[in-house]
């Protein structure tokens, strides 16, 4: 990934991240709500977030194939677990190493 310089961010202003290049180091990228928009991460404090179930544990919470959540696929109950040796899915079957998160 070669980035290439469109112009200069003059308000400081929240952003929603929604897509990552981890390159590593320096090299690591956060887009700024469209695909064109991408910085380096090390130019902004940003606050990550994560989400939990509002309701207590062994209550069973549905999970749907599309965002619109209209095809069930399954319930989520606290029993089951989203890691696998040491990898953790990150949604739609997809891994990365544990090594990579921090799970709160």
């Amino acid at each position: 990934m070669t980035p290439q310089f469109t112009g200069a961010l003059t308000q400081k202003i929240p952003y929603l991240i929604l897509t990552g290049y981890w390159g590593g180091g320096e090299q690591d990228m956060i887009c700024l709500e469209n695909d064109k928009q991408w910085a380096y991460l090390k130019h902004f404090n940003v606050k990550w977030f994560y989400a939990t179930s509002k309701y207590p544990v062994g209550y069973g919470v549905n999970y749907y194939e599309e965002p619109e959540c209209m095809n069930y696929k399954g319930n989520i109950d606290g029993s089951t677990s989203f890691r696998v040796g040491n990898a953790v899915d990150i949604g739609q079957n997809s891994w990365i190493p544990e090594k990579h998160v921090i799970i709160k």
